[in-house]
């Protein structure tokens, strides 16, 4: 079983391109067919970003209202770039603040297709064996230096918002 490394994270400001996606354990998925080319038009302008911290890019995902979405899976993705400040947004980009909170950090190793076996052993196996419950603050990826798209040694950090199961909603 995966073992995260349970952190405190700050709050963190990105500013990116979002698309709305069916999530990787849903029998209707649509993660690679939307988040991938998402990525693509994402990497052509992330040098517009203002304000950016380091170099890593980060995908982060989060609900979508219930009575906005189109399928009861359906969350966003913000393909994006850290930034000190979200006072200049370029066009065709969007905020996003992720508040601070205690995540438990996970590592994907190898190719990124095979990321839905790593989802569920987070969210099938690790999370409902936990002392932890997710938060539904975010979840976040983080792609540094480790990261090869299709490398069997590629490594990306995936984040999930988490409370303790003991603690009130």
């Amino acid at each position: 079983m995966l073992q995260p490394q349970i952190v405190e994270k700050p709050e963190q400001k990105f500013i990116g391109m979002e698309a709305a996606f069916i999530h990787a354990l849903s029998p209707d998925a649509t993660n690679f067919a939307v988040i991938g080319p998402l990525w693509e038009k994402f990497s052509q302008r992330a040098g517009q970003v203002p304000n950016r911290i380091g170099r890593e890019l980060f995908g982060i995902i989060y609900d979508r209202p219930k009575a906005e979405r189109a399928h009861p899976d359906e969350l966003l993705y913000l393909a994006a770039a850290a930034v000190s400040s979200t006072d200049k947004i370029p066009e065709g980009m969007i905020a996003r603040t992720v508040p601070a909170g205690t995540f438990a950090v996970f590592i994907h190793r190898g190719p990124i297709r095979t990321i839905g076996e790593t989802m569920h052993e987070i969210y099938r196996v690790w999370l409902l064996q936990s002392a932890y419950r997710h938060a539904q603050i975010a979840d976040i990826e983080l792609y540094d230096r480790r990261f090869c798209m299709d490398s069997d040694e590629s490594e990306m950090e995936y984040w999930i918002s988490v409370t303790p199961k003991t603690a009130r909603a």
